[in-house]
């Protein structure tokens, strides 16, 4: 079963076949998660897998690439897209980098029906699962120690602005010294590291789009492989040479040395569930790649709209609260509002004092509830962090 028919322009598939391939795992791997995230929420000992992401994912891919690799000669995503790896071979006809018809030339007749080597498909398998997992590790290493380093360098300086000493042993700070030496020349070698490997890809990518290379990767470069289409016939032959080892093996399991009836019966069943359990593994998983991205896409924009028709206006502001009026033997209030109760000029500066709600000039104000300790006004105690300047817009 796969996403597109056989066929097509000879054997060399298209570079936009080979980046639906190469980013079927990451979809997978999210799609994965999505379901575990969402089992989780029922039954909370998933967390655990959960915490376990990578390591579960890279459990799961070794198992369907390396029956992939053994029943087709490709990968698990390339297998979907009807690909498969054969091995180049170099026939002297062009020298260098071939050109577009060189490369096609080259693709077509190199990509024999041989099976891939055991050694090929060993590496092939950590090509596609150790290297991949071996990354997203060293990714998350490097944003936690970059992490740690940045929360270590501001321990360092509110240290040495206390004046506060390092009282430990030289044997302890010489290691302390080494453990950091090293974590720098990480911090700062393994971005240019990554960089160059993700450089290479992209050359390599673009030398295949504009046929310069056959191979699509830096990775099969290494191991001699290019990815192919995988004909009819020979989709054929591996579906028939795949039926003909399944009957071996049952006929094998009912032959009368295996054992009584009663065990032939149940290692012949559990067989065949497992076969059964195989055919259907893949054909669930698509389903399930297919399910996130109709998710994703229905439910993001769905939020986004959703979100943008339950916008509410603002409340109107609460209306402003009355003034305590003036106590007895406080201060009169002036008749021009923008006077100041205590200098009698008009305001400059502005302060309120919130026990009260008057408005006074903010030297006079906290000279006055510094000394007495009240609102000149209406006598409600007040404290200096009671008095709030007021700032006007200058239009």
């Amino acid at each position: 079963m796969s996403f597109v028919s056989l066929g097509g322009d000879g054997l060399r598939p298209t570079f936009f076949e080979l980046v639906a391939a190469d980013r079927l795992m990451a979809s997978l791997k999210a799609a994965v998660v999505y379901s575990l995230s969402v089992y989780a929420q029922r039954r909370p000992s998933l967390h655990r897998l959960l915490d376990r992401e990578d390591e579960l994912f890279f459990l799961l891919s070794v198992l369907l690439d390396r029956q992939s690799l053994a029943a087709s000669n490709g990968s698990f995503a390339e297998g979907l897209y009807g690909l498969r790896r054969a091995a180049v071979v170099k026939d002297g006809s062009s020298g260098g980098l071939p050109g577009p018809a060189a490369a096609e030339a080259s693709s077509s007749s190199s990509a024999g029906s041989l099976p891939l080597s055991p050694s090929q498909r060993h590496m092939s398998l950590v090509l596609l699962t150790l290297v991949p997992f071996l990354r997203s590790k060293l990714d998350a290493l490097h944003q936690q120690l970059q992490a740690q380093q940045q929360q270590a360098a501001r321990q360092v300086q509110d240290a040495a602005a206390r004046g506060e000493q390092d009282g430990s042993s030289s044997l302890a700070a010489a290691q302390r010294r080494l453990r950091a030496v090293a974590l720098r020349a990480f911090l700062l070698l393994y971005p240019w590291a990554a960089a160059a490997h993700e450089g290479a890809r992209f050359a390599y990518q673009l030398l295949y789009l504009l046929g310069r290379t056959p191979y699509y990767s830096p990775g099969l470069h290494l191991l001699g492989l290019q990815v192919v289409r995988l004909t009819g016939q020979e989709a054929m032959q591996q579906e028939r040479a795949r039926q003909q080892r399944r009957a071996d093996r049952l006929a094998r399991l009912a032959g009368p040395g295996s054992g009584n009836w009663l065990w032939r019966l149940l290692r012949r069943g559990w067989v065949q569930a497992g076969y059964a359990v195989a055919d259907h593994t893949r054909s669930a998983l698509i389903l399930s790649v297919f399910a996130f991205k109709l998710l994703e896409w229905w439910y993001g924009p769905a939020e986004q709209k959703l979100g943008e028709q339950k916008a509410l206006p603002p409340p109107p502001p609460p209306p402003p609260l009355p003034l305590v009026p003036p106590a007895a033997g406080g201060l009169a209030l002036p008749a021009d509002p923008a006077l100041c109760p205590l200098c009698r000029h008009r305001r400059t500066n502005p302060a309120l004092v919130a026990t009260s709600g008057h408005v006074f000039c903010y030297p006079c104000i906290h000279r006055e509830v510094s000394e007495a300790g009240r609102c000149p006004v209406t006598h409600a105690p007040a404290r200096l962090d009671h008095v709030w300047r007021l700032y006007q817009g200058g239009g």
